[in-house]
């Protein structure tokens, strides 16, 4: 590795659609800035780089999904590939790909002297901020469930998240999980697949989504978050609608246990999810794992499935900043001895941006939100020839926001408080984040 030290503005770290946003957005407020974006893959698209899974596709609309400042022009639902070819689309038409350091991954992140020392496999880089732009995943180890027997199964076993060139023609498939992957996945394989049987320990909700509707950011926007409210106030009744209007679906055997939006629907794109679970082809076990066999899996009622190909479609692992280590002054943080500062800053941590998104709406939304508080905090410091800012420890004691499994199993990893950040609530955001003043009391100027 070079030692040499690269001097740069601003560093970001990940070039999916958190990374595109936030490096249009300092273009856009700073012209002359001096930035780096360092994505360890060898394109950009993030997670629609890494997803190549068959049916892999967007699990919200397009119209709130795409750019405000590049809308998107395809169908109401995009698979993955013309979400990468967007993204690619987008980086070139604002020229940021010239600003993207490929197959460089940031191995850790130091503040000392009022600048961060960003360290890679490749070189090193001083910068007055950092926004990390990593996702909320762990994108090297998914949740992989691990069962009794597995080194004596002869079939091949893969996560939805590592998929490669798997092959699944003519063979009897089993896809492990009920969530958005497995319900895309089903219809995109049953047809070349000899047999697919559904391993769902718990059901989900699905529901469709006309693949011919036309709309618009405004009306969609309104949709969702409509939706989402009423699921919250009128809970039962809410609950009785869902199951009536897809009552050829659900029966005593599938109703989900938990209510509806409390995890993020799965979506059948034109009926696809619900014409495939038709299919003589497809068999649903609503029943837990107990160990592998040498040619399947033998469930918990004591049923065993024969399969030569078992697709973990079990979902992933949270994490925060991309699992980098930091330091700060020489000593490394721990995350969840912090407070979240707007779900974009964490105390004690200077000049450090980071993206998350909404568990009930697009998360490019509050991507372009966050990036521009960003610049306007940014604009602030310069204004006022400030050299760093920090949150202060304050606000409530965090809450899981959703039952998603991913984030009750990761709670130990998170900040342990919160400090006016509502991933629930894109209205409310979208004023504050607008209208609040800079020096709010919370953050704290060099």
């Amino acid at each position: 590795m070079n030692n040499d030290i690269n001097n740069v503005d601003v560093i970001i770290i990940g070039a999916g659609i958190a990374g595109i946003s936030s490096a249009y957005y300092l273009q856009k407020n700073f012209p002359d800035l001096n930035y780096i974006i360092i994505e360890s893959r060898s394109d950009l698209g993030g997670t629609w780089d890494q997803m190549t899974f068959p049916g892999v596709r967007s699990d919200s609309d397009m119209y709130t999904y795409g750019y405000t400042f590049n809308p998107w022009k395809g169908s109401i639902i995009g698979t993955g590939k013309d979400i990468k070819l967007y993204q690619n689309a987008t980086a070139e038409k604002f020229n940021i790909r010239k600003n993207i350091l490929f197959n460089t991954s940031v191995e850790s992140l130091a503040w000392k002297n009022n600048q961060w020392t960003t360290k890679t496999n490749k070189k090193n880089f001083q910068s007055q901020y950092v926004i990390c732009c990593t996702g909320s995943r762990d994108y090297s180890q998914p949740n992989f469930p691990k069962f009794k027997g597995e080194s004596k199964f002869k079939g091949e076993i893969v996560h939805t998240q590592s998929w490669g060139n798997t092959k699944f023609k003519g063979k009897n498939v089993a896809i492990v999980g009920s969530g958005c992957t497995a319900v895309t996945m089903t219809p995109a394989i049953v047809k070349e697949a000899k047999s697919v049987t559904l391993i769902q320990r718990s059901p989900a909700w699905i529901v469709n989504v006309n693949g011919n509707e036309k709309s618009n950011r405004l009306y969609k926007t309104f949709e969702t978050l409509v939706d989402y409210a009423l699921s919250r106030m009128f809970k039962k009744s809410y609950k009785k609608k869902v199951l009536s209007k897809y009552s050829n679906y659900y029966n005593d055997t599938n109703i989900p246990s938990y209510g509806y939006w409390n995890q993020r629907p799965a979506c059948s794109l034109d009926n696809d999810y619900f014409d495939a679970f038709k299919s003589d082809k497809v068999s649903v076990e609503h029943t837990g794992i107990n160990n592998w066999e040498k040619n399947g899996i033998k469930l918990q009622n004591g049923k065993t499935i024969g399969c030569d190909l078992a697709i973990m479609a079990t979902g992933l692992n949270a994490q925060l900043l991309g699992g980098i280590d930091i330091f700060v002054n020489e000593k490394k943080i721990n995350l969840n001895k912090t407070s979240w500062y707007r779900g974009m800053m964490f105390s004690s941590i200077p000049n450090l941006f980071a993206h998350t998104g909404y568990i009930n709406f697009s998360w490019t939304a509050r991507c372009e939100l966050v990036s521009e508080r960003i610049c306007k905090t940014m604009k602030f410091m310069k204004r006022n020839k400030f050299t760093y800012c920090e949150p202060k420890y304050i606000g409530e004691k965090s809450k899981p926001a959703i039952e998603a499994n991913y984030v009750l199993r990761s709670m130990d990893k998170f900040p342990n408080r919160t400090y006016k950040f509502d991933n629930r609530n894109y209205l409310m955001e979208y004023m504050n984040f607008k209208w609040a003043k800079i020096n709010d009391g919370v953050l704290t100027f060099h």
